[in-house]
């Protein structure tokens, strides 16, 4: 078993002049691109998730992932319509598929969608963690701090640490 990087909802309407919290989510793009590189550098997946909905429809310049974010196409990607990525989605499937059984959850927005999907991993069976300096919240750093206090986090440090005893296992 291993563990799965899932990056969601960074896409491109969360970096428009109406976020009130835009330089939170500019300041841990950086921090998501290095979570990435970290996957890729074991070879462990990484799955990007979109939110899909009436202001956010597929295909839109809205919807598209921001272009800062370090995606390839070998990327595995989901869509879904809920908070909880999870919920009426491909996403367990998938990861089950890949034999994920931890997950580190990064993106936006921290008290909705990484928090309900960090819970939904959790109902259903997967280690979960969420990543410190990798989420952000529109309605404040509080509500990120919050989503912090109540979740089991790592930090990079420690997720550098988890990834290479994973691949010391392969």
């Amino acid at each position: 078993m291993k563990p799965g990087l899932l990056v969601l909802d960074v896409q491109k309407d969360f970096f428009e002049g109406d976020n009130p919290n835009l330089a939170e989510f500019l300041r841990v793009v950086p921090n998501i691109n290095l979570a990435i590189t970290e996957f890729r550098k074991h070879g462990f997946p990484i799955v990007f998730i979109q939110h899909t909905s009436p202001n956010k429809k597929q295909g839109t310049p809205a919807w598209e992932i921001y272009h800062e974010i370090d995606r390839t196409p070998s990327d595995s990607c989901i869509l879904k319509s809920f908070s909880n990525a999870f919920w009426r989605s491909d996403l367990e499937t998938l990861l089950r598929s890949l034999d994920v059984d931890h997950v580190v959850t990064t993106g936006f927005s921290s008290e909705y969608c990484v928090l309900s999907t960090y819970r939904g991993a959790q109902e259903r069976g997967f280690k979960a963690m969420i990543l410190q300096n990798a989420v952000a919240s529109v309605d404040g750093n509080s509500r990120t701090q919050f989503v912090y206090e109540i979740s089991e986090t790592l930090t990079h440090d420690e997720l550098s640490e988890v990834l290479a005893s994973f691949t010391a296992r392969k």
